[in-house]
Protein backbone atom coordinates (compact mmCIF):
# COMPACT_ATOMS: atom_id res chain seq x y z
CA UNK A 1 0.00 0.00 0.00
CA UNK A 2 1.40 3.58 -1.11
CA UNK A 3 1.07 6.23 1.45
CA UNK A 4 0.32 9.32 -0.16
CA UNK A 5 0.92 13.02 1.91
CA UNK A 6 -1.29 15.62 1.35
CA UNK A 7 -0.11 18.86 2.08
CA UNK A 8 -1.91 20.74 4.70
CA UNK A 9 -2.32 24.19 4.98
CA UNK A 10 -0.30 24.42 8.01
CA UNK A 11 2.44 22.32 7.12
CA UNK A 12 5.29 24.56 6.43
CA UNK A 13 4.89 26.03 10.59
CA UNK A 14 5.78 22.17 11.91
CA UNK A 15 8.87 22.26 9.35
CA UNK A 16 12.14 21.73 11.07
CA UNK A 17 14.51 23.14 8.65
CA UNK A 18 14.93 23.31 4.94
CA UNK A 19 16.21 20.56 3.11
CA UNK A 20 19.73 20.12 2.33
CA UNK A 21 20.45 22.16 5.09
CA UNK A 22 22.24 20.87 8.56
CA UNK A 23 20.87 22.35 12.40
CA UNK A 24 24.89 22.83 13.49
CA UNK A 25 25.22 25.15 10.46
CA UNK A 26 22.37 27.25 11.54
CA UNK A 27 22.84 30.83 12.93
CA UNK A 28 20.34 31.90 14.86
CA UNK A 29 20.48 35.99 15.14
CA UNK A 30 22.09 37.07 18.74
CA UNK A 31 20.58 40.10 20.18
CA UNK A 32 22.78 42.44 22.24
CA UNK A 33 22.18 43.58 25.79
CA UNK A 34 22.87 47.14 25.99
CA UNK A 35 26.11 47.23 28.25
CA UNK A 36 25.68 48.14 32.25
CA UNK A 37 27.11 51.74 32.21
CA UNK A 38 23.89 52.87 29.88
CA UNK A 39 21.61 51.41 32.30
CA UNK A 40 20.39 53.97 35.16
CA UNK A 41 20.70 53.30 38.39
CA UNK A 42 17.36 53.26 40.39
CA UNK A 43 16.59 55.34 43.00
CA UNK A 44 17.33 54.65 46.17
CA UNK A 45 13.57 53.72 47.77
CA UNK A 46 14.27 56.23 50.82
CA UNK A 47 14.83 59.18 48.69
CA UNK A 48 11.38 58.05 46.63
CA UNK A 49 9.51 57.87 49.48
CA UNK A 50 10.58 60.65 51.68
CA UNK A 51 7.58 62.71 52.29
CA UNK A 52 9.45 65.57 54.34
CA UNK A 53 8.96 69.46 53.60
CA UNK A 54 12.11 68.85 50.51
CA UNK A 55 10.19 66.64 48.43
CA UNK A 56 6.60 68.49 48.56
CA UNK A 57 8.69 71.60 47.69
CA UNK A 58 7.39 71.06 43.53
CA UNK A 59 3.65 71.13 45.11
CA UNK A 60 4.29 75.31 44.82
CA UNK A 61 3.92 74.51 40.84
CA UNK A 62 0.88 73.16 41.08
CA UNK A 63 -1.18 71.82 38.57
CA UNK A 64 -3.74 73.05 35.97
CA UNK A 65 -6.24 71.06 37.59
CA UNK A 66 -8.08 72.92 40.05
CA UNK A 67 -10.02 70.44 42.45
CA UNK A 68 -11.47 70.58 45.70
CA UNK A 69 -9.63 67.26 47.29
CA UNK A 70 -12.84 66.77 49.78
CA UNK A 71 -15.15 66.95 45.99
CA UNK A 72 -12.96 64.78 43.66
CA UNK A 73 -13.62 62.37 41.68
CA UNK A 74 -11.24 58.88 41.02
CA UNK A 75 -11.00 60.44 37.94
CA UNK A 76 -9.85 63.51 38.93
CA UNK A 77 -7.56 61.93 41.09
CA UNK A 78 -5.85 60.31 38.22
CA UNK A 79 -5.33 63.53 36.39
CA UNK A 80 -4.29 65.48 39.84
CA UNK A 81 -1.86 62.34 40.22
CA UNK A 82 -0.30 62.66 36.52
CA UNK A 83 0.20 66.43 37.22
CA UNK A 84 1.58 65.93 40.49
CA UNK A 85 4.16 63.20 38.93
CA UNK A 86 5.12 65.55 36.38
CA UNK A 87 5.40 68.02 38.32
CA UNK A 88 8.00 66.12 40.70
CA UNK A 89 5.96 66.10 43.23
CA UNK A 90 5.22 62.10 43.44
CA UNK A 91 7.90 59.15 42.31
CA UNK A 92 6.67 57.04 39.42
CA UNK A 93 5.97 54.53 42.92
CA UNK A 94 4.08 56.75 44.40
CA UNK A 95 1.90 57.73 41.28
CA UNK A 96 1.10 54.05 40.26
CA UNK A 97 -0.25 54.29 43.99
CA UNK A 98 -2.57 57.15 43.72
CA UNK A 99 -2.68 57.01 39.70
CA UNK A 100 -4.86 54.55 38.54
CA UNK A 101 -8.16 54.38 40.90
CA UNK A 102 -9.75 50.98 40.59
CA UNK A 103 -13.00 52.41 39.39
CA UNK A 104 -10.97 53.59 36.36
CA UNK A 105 -10.35 49.94 34.98
CA UNK A 106 -13.26 48.69 32.23
CA UNK A 107 -13.60 45.24 33.92
CA UNK A 108 -14.49 47.36 37.40
CA UNK A 109 -18.17 46.33 37.21
CA UNK A 110 -17.32 42.81 36.17
CA UNK A 111 -15.29 41.98 39.02
CA UNK A 112 -14.96 44.71 42.34
CA UNK A 113 -18.36 45.68 42.03
CA UNK A 114 -20.06 41.93 41.63
CA UNK A 115 -18.10 40.92 45.28
CA UNK A 116 -18.48 44.78 46.70
CA UNK A 117 -21.93 45.24 45.24
CA UNK A 118 -21.22 48.98 44.59
CA UNK A 119 -20.94 49.91 40.98
CA UNK A 120 -17.98 52.45 39.40
CA UNK A 121 -18.73 55.77 39.42
CA UNK A 122 -15.73 57.17 38.13
CA UNK A 123 -16.72 60.87 37.83
CA UNK A 124 -18.89 61.14 41.05
CA UNK A 125 -17.24 63.08 43.58
CA UNK A 126 -15.93 62.42 47.09
CA UNK A 127 -13.74 62.44 50.00
CA UNK A 128 -10.61 61.65 48.69
CA UNK A 129 -9.04 63.06 52.05
CA UNK A 130 -11.17 60.30 53.75
CA UNK A 131 -10.41 57.78 51.29
CA UNK A 132 -6.98 58.07 51.56
CA UNK A 133 -6.75 58.31 55.82
CA UNK A 134 -9.37 55.26 55.19
CA UNK A 135 -6.01 53.47 52.85
CA UNK A 136 -3.48 54.59 54.85
CA UNK A 137 -5.24 52.78 58.49
CA UNK A 138 -5.61 49.76 56.48
CA UNK A 139 -1.68 49.91 55.07
CA UNK A 140 -0.80 50.20 58.69
CA UNK A 141 -3.04 47.76 60.16
CA UNK A 142 -2.06 44.87 57.51
CA UNK A 143 1.46 46.35 56.85
CA UNK A 144 5.02 46.58 58.39
CA UNK A 145 4.96 49.76 60.43
CA UNK A 146 7.43 52.19 58.41
CA UNK A 147 6.76 50.20 54.93
CA UNK A 148 6.97 51.33 51.49
CA UNK A 149 2.53 51.09 51.43
CA UNK A 150 2.31 52.89 54.41
CA UNK A 151 5.01 55.68 53.34
CA UNK A 152 3.39 56.44 49.96
CA UNK A 153 -0.42 56.24 50.78
CA UNK A 154 1.06 58.86 53.78
CA UNK A 155 2.46 61.08 51.06
CA UNK A 156 -0.32 60.89 48.43
CA UNK A 157 -2.40 61.72 51.78
CA UNK A 158 0.03 64.85 52.89
CA UNK A 159 -0.26 66.25 48.85
CA UNK A 160 -4.09 66.34 49.11
CA UNK A 161 -3.76 67.43 52.39
CA UNK A 162 -1.76 69.63 51.18
CA UNK A 163 -3.80 71.28 48.58
CA UNK A 164 -6.77 71.35 50.92
CA UNK A 165 -4.97 73.91 52.76
CA UNK A 166 -3.98 76.37 50.17
CA UNK A 167 -7.23 76.31 48.87
CA UNK A 168 -6.53 75.75 45.42
CA UNK A 169 -10.05 74.59 44.50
Amino acid sequence: MVETRTLMKLDYLFKRHDPGTSWRNRKEPQLSSPSRAVVPAAEPEEMALDASEESLAPLKVMTSIQVEPRRMSPRQLAEWAHEMYIGGALSWQDYRIAGFPAELHPDYNDTVAVLTGRRAQPDWPRDMVQEWEDRLAFARRHNEPGGSEVRRAEKVLSLLRRQESRGLS
